[in-house]
């Protein structure tokens, strides 16, 4: 289980670099909150990656596929 809402490490350090950093006066969240921008913006600059293909199958014809989502058990 992740940071509490679901949020990622990196959401949550951009999010603290911004309030910390950018509106407080702490010089090491104001250098997290450039790093993060600068990794943002590079990737934006980079455009959209290419989707990654997982599977790949023929299908003979008079034959389907099925596509689930099976929640795991807990116990």
């Amino acid at each position: 289980m992740g940071p509490a809402g679901g949020r990622t490490a990196a959401a949550w350090i951009s999010r603290q670099a911004l309030r910390r950093g950018l509106l407080g006066s702490s010089r090491f969240w104001f250098a997290a909150f450039v790093a993060t921008s600068a990794v943002k913006l590079v990737r934006r600059a980079a455009g959209p990656r290419e989707p990654i293909t997982v599977l790949s199958e023929q299908l003979e014809p008079s034959t389907g596929i099925e596509i689930r989502n099976v929640e795991p058990d807990d116990g």
